[in-house]
């Protein structure tokens, strides 16, 4: 299973869920942020420490507030990521339900896993971190997303 997953997400009561379901698969070693400059950071540091993560798992919109920053959305932040560190595993976990948006994330971000927040989101993203943890890296089609939501 995955040793170290770092989590975007900007409303902290999603994270209780996502808690959860990291624990049940016995993931203990992951880190939350609220944005996605923050994100970056930390993947910039964790390269560095030659210790990186294997999963990001991010939604796509982050509300904006008082601090600025340069990425403002998941895309933008899969798309940096990307070229941090191209074999990371990445997981969309969003509201998103447009599917021409959803297929831009598999063909050009080369996300892994979609996972629809909503009812038993907590049990879909379970299977989708299991699914994407077993296969190949890129392996994933448009196809497969509809697994996870």
């Amino acid at each position: 299973m995955f040793n170290k997953v770092l989590i975007a997400e900007d409303h902290e009561i999603r994270n209780l869920g996502v808690i959860k379901t990291l624990e049940e698969l016995q993931i203990t070693d992951y880190e939350f942020v609220s944005y996605c400059d923050d994100a970056v950071s930390k993947l910039k540091t964790a390269i560095s420490e030659e210790n990186p993560y294997d999963l990001l798992i991010t939604d796509l919109s982050f509300d904006t507030d008082f601090r600025e920053q340069k990425l403002s959305s998941g895309q933008e932040l899969i798309a940096e990521v990307r070229q941090l560190q191209p074999n990371i595993k990445i997981i969309a976990f969003s509201i998103e339900k447009k599917p021409s948006i959803i297929d831009e994330l598999f063909k050009k971000h080369h996300i892994n896993g979609f996972v629809s927040k909503g009812r038993n989101d907590g049990k879909e993203l379970k299977s989708a971190i299991k699914k994407v943890f077993e296969i190949p890296l890129n392996e994933l089609s448009v196809v497969d997303f509809l697994a996870f939501s």
